[in-house]
């Protein structure tokens, strides 16, 4: 009777046993997932973006629908304005704006090393008032984009929210670090309390 209990009670601790472990190994690779990617996401936005010259600009308005609406979010890099062609989505800040837009080039006027851009926003019905002189080397132009995320990155724009943010990612890799450490503690016990109970074993049997 107490043999048959035994056995029948074995396996099912046994069992509890394997989903506790099971369930506390998916948290941790959650964890230690969750901390990677935001260290990559750190290292992809703050050190890879500027040597790589990508730039990150968020819709404000919808004067460019369909092409991308208010929220979504830009991703830039610089091209020399002797390369310019209309169709181009470039970014600058027009004569007597203090922002800069991202508008298509219709028409480019002036000189190779000076041009004179004529652009127009595709919801718009007629071309900019306004005719954009560069007398810089370089402009950023719009290689892709991402939407909805541009609301994320204003958000973050703030002090006090871009603080906040950088005090988490730094508790998270932190935490994650000490977790990671303090699991794998008892297992390195474990592992020398088996090898040294192994051993006096040994020394009873001879």
């Amino acid at each position: 009777m107490d043999s048959s209990l035994s056995s029948g009670t074995g396996p099912r601790l046994g069992a509890r046993t394997r989903q506790r472990i099971s369930a506390r190994q998916v948290l941790r690779m959650i964890a230690m997932t969750a901390a990677t990617l935001a260290t990559l996401a750190f290292l992809a936005v703050g050190v890879v973006a500027p040597l790589l010259h990508i730039g990150f600009s968020p819709v404000l308005t919808g004067s460019m629908r369909p092409a991308y609406a208010p929220g979504d979010l830009l991703i830039t890099v610089p091209a020399d304005v002797s390369s310019l062609r209309p169709g181009q989505i470039a970014v600058f800040t027009p004569p007597g704006e203090s922002v800069p837009f991202a508008h298509r080039i219709t028409a480019i006027a002036g000189t190779p090393s000076k041009p004179i851009l004529t652009t127009k926003g595709d919801a718009n019905p007629a071309p900019d008032h306004w005719q954009a002189v560069l007398d810089q080397t370089q402009v950023p132009v719009v290689v892709a984009v991402v939407p909805s995320v541009g609301n994320v990155l204003l958000w973050i724009e703030s002090p006090l929210q871009r603080a906040l943010l950088t005090a988490l990612f730094g508790l998270t890799v932190t935490g994650s670090a000490v977790w990671w450490i303090l699991r794998s503690a008892p297992a390195s016990s474990a592992r020398r309390t088996s090898g040294h109970s192994g051993r006096r074993r040994a020394v009873h049997a001879l």
